[in-house]
């Protein structure tokens, strides 16, 4: 793949912005503090594997009762302030980087 110069300069350009959001900052932040309790950790990142692939389920299957039930089992985990802040941070950074990249598939044409 070679796409010029210019374009590699603004992705650069895009991507020490978004180093500089104060949501990416939080979220840098909540990750060193979750990285503190290795097996806080591991649970925090099991429970996000479990729930990706709950939101990812073929269409028309009812995921309404996993969910809760997936929640239910991790709520302990979820009211620990490490694990929910870094949730909380992943998922408002994470929301930025869809956006973005939902803008440039919208004004594409393939």
């Amino acid at each position: 793949m070679n796409y010029d110069e210019e374009i590699k300069r603004s992705v650069d350009e895009l991507i020490d912005r978004l180093k500089n959001t104060s949501e990416y900052k939080e979220y840098m932040h909540a990750t060193k503090v979750l990285n503190e309790s290795p097996d806080i950790k591991e649970k925090v990142f099991e429970f996000r594997k479990e729930n990706y692939f709950l939101q990812h389920a073929p269409a028309g299957e009812d995921i309404y009762e996993k969910v809760e039930k997936l929640r239910a089992k991790n709520e302990e985990l979820l009211y620990r302030p490490d694990a929910s802040d870094f949730l909380m941070t992943e998922w408002a950074f994470f929301g930025i980087v869809q956006d973005i990249f939902d803008r440039i598939m919208e004004n594409m044409e393939f």
